[in-house]
């Protein structure tokens, strides 16, 4: 199934944002897998305050929801550079103020939470949104103001619908928000294959910085070994088979590997499209044919093409999964 929700995208001109993280990416997807069963195209859920503080700070959390909005916006999408000027922002072409992105963010973010519930029913689901690893505790950067993936665990946790998680985060950049937040907790299992070097492992943070938490089993990939990524995404996932169990994973298929993507930031990473197809296909047979639950989230993915990538996957998956039902 394929939950989505135009009403829970984030549409940075709207906010003067000029990130390269375009509407198309979803909507052209969805228009791609026309006539293809099992799509949702709206959910009702929200992410609450109650939801905020099973993940993060009391602070942090309370700001989202009063004056301090637009600070937390600022710093979560990084928008003022450290003198003080602008960066991929211009609040003077905006149309709406900062402090408007909550009840947007609020509901997107709460997305998958929906997504891993509809997954624990089914077996398997694909939001068109979510991923936002870099947030911490009591900070957002990396365009991740709040870690929708650790609210999902938290609220699935609380409900008693889950014990244990694996998070497999394929995302060009290592999930380190994911990473500090999950640090010492037995409960969940986190697995990151990102680039060797870049941001936020560039050296431009400090060594005592939270991004720099190790996940459970780290795949730092160096520019030049793009031919290596599949055999050791594939040992790496054998190794969380053998290391723990769990009662659903949550996927951050980021399309931002790709060699086409359009954030500078990915480039030390380029897969091809037959390798990001193949990477999304061998987990996802993975978790098959141990019969986990899988929730995938698009995480990151910049630039007008970038939905080509997620398409991809999702016309090879969901008749495999009408047939398999």
């Amino acid at each position: 199934m394929v939950l989505y929700d135009r009403s829970a995208i984030l549409d940075f001109p709207r906010f003067g944002i000029k990130i390269p993280a375009f509407d198309s990416r979803k909507t052209r997807t969805m228009d791609a897998l026309h006539g293809l069963p099992d799509l949702v195209d709206r959910f009702d859920d929200t992410t609450t305050l109650e939801d905020l503080l099973r993940v993060h700070s009391s602070d942090y959390s309370r700001g989202f929801f009063d004056e301090r909005a637009e600070d937390r916006f600022k710093a979560g999408f990084e928008l003022v550079n450290p003198d003080g000027s602008f960066n991929r922002w211009e609040p003077e072409n905006a149309r709406c103020p900062l402090r408007e992105m909550t009840p947007l963010l609020m509901k997107m973010q709460a997305g998958t939470y929906r997504a891993s519930r509809i997954a624990m029913e089914g077996g398997f689901c694909h939001y068109l949104g979510g991923g936002a690893h870099h947030a911490h505790r009591d900070f957002g950067h990396g365009f991740c103001p709040i870690n929708d993936s650790a609210l999902a665990v938290r609220h699935l946790q609380a409900d008693g619908v889950v014990q244990r998680v694996w998070i497999i985060d394929l995302d060009a950049h290592k999930g380190d928000g994911t990473a500090a937040i999950f640090s010492g907790d037995d409960s969940v299992k986190t697995l990151s294959i990102h680039m060797a070097r870049g941001w936020p492992l560039d050296g431009s943070l400090p060594p005592s910085h939270p991004s720099w938490t190790p996940s459970d089993i780290d795949i730092p990939i160096e520019s030049g070994e793009e031919g290596q990524y599949l055999d050791r995404l594939e040992s790496a996932l054998k190794s969380l088979k053998t290391s723990s169990r769990a009662d659903l994973a949550i996927v951050l298929a980021g399309a931002d590997p790709w060699e086409h993507d359009a954030l500078p930031s990915t480039s030390l990473l380029n897969l091809t499209l037959d390798q990001m197809t193949e990477r999304d296909r061998m987990t996802y047979m993975f978790l098959e044919e141990i019969g986990l639950p899988s929730a995938w989230l698009t995480a990151g993915g910049y630039g007008e093409d970038s939905w080509q990538v997620h398409t991809r996957f999702l016309r090879w998956v969901l008749p495999r999964r009408c047939q398999w039902d």
